[in-house]
């Protein structure tokens, strides 16, 4: 979440807000009146009422207010976890989520930063290879792990996921070795092998 936000009263001139967002390379803009958050305009809801090739009907006044332009965006609660901020912007397709508790505004995710918290949580925190297998029930789960630890490969990550369409799981290994040879070995005994290897 960003905290150090570049945010405008309601009553900000359209054509003041969008040359700030110009000038900071922002893409959205809280509208904020005192400690309360209003709503949310982005680039897109501030360009095309300015811009000189717009139809008419579309264009507005330069000096109308920003808070005439305010988007319905949904909003994140500092607690909620990463994946629950992410399926939210995907469903609403935007880029970014005002961050608010109560009428407070705290931040901002963008799409950026989810992808960013992502990887983190991806990411192994050691040298490792990375393994992508398929398989297709939980006594393979099991299996997979016996497999890792026989070889005597160092386990660095795992990450599990429900494969669509009854396929089983795709299970995501990070192993601390350069030389995974005697870990494939054992996975293809066990009648796997790896997506990507």
């Amino acid at each position: 979440m960003r905290t150090h936000l570049v945010v405008v009263p309601p009553r900000t001139p359209l054509e003041e807000a969008h040359r700030l967002l110009v000038q900071t390379g922002v893409r959205y803009l809280p509208v904020v009146e005192g400690e309360r958050y209003l709503g949310l305009v982005g680039e897109r809801q501030l360009r095309l009422p300015l811009a000189p090739w717009a139809p008419g009907h579309l264009r507005a006044d330069p000096q109308a207010p920003v808070a005439r332009f305010l988007q319905p965006f949904p909003q994140a609660r500092p607690e909620e976890p990463l994946e629950e901020a992410a399926f939210r912007l995907e469903a609403a397709r935007v880029g970014a989520l005002p961050v608010v508790e109560g009428e407070a505004l705290l931040g901002l995710v963008t799409a950026y930063d989810l992808l960013r918290g992502l990887l983190e949580l991806l990411r192994p925190k050691a040298p490792a290879t990375r393994l992508d297998l398929l398989v297709p029930d939980g006594p393979g789960l099991g299996r997979v792990l016996r497999a890792v630890e026989e070889s005597g490969t160092p386990l660095v990550g795992l990450h599990l996921f429900r494969e669509a369409g009854g396929l089983g799981f795709r299970v995501l290994l990070h192993v601390g070795a350069l030389d995974v040879r005697p870990l494939l070995a054992r996975l293809e005994a066990l009648g796997l092998r790896p997506i990507r290897p």
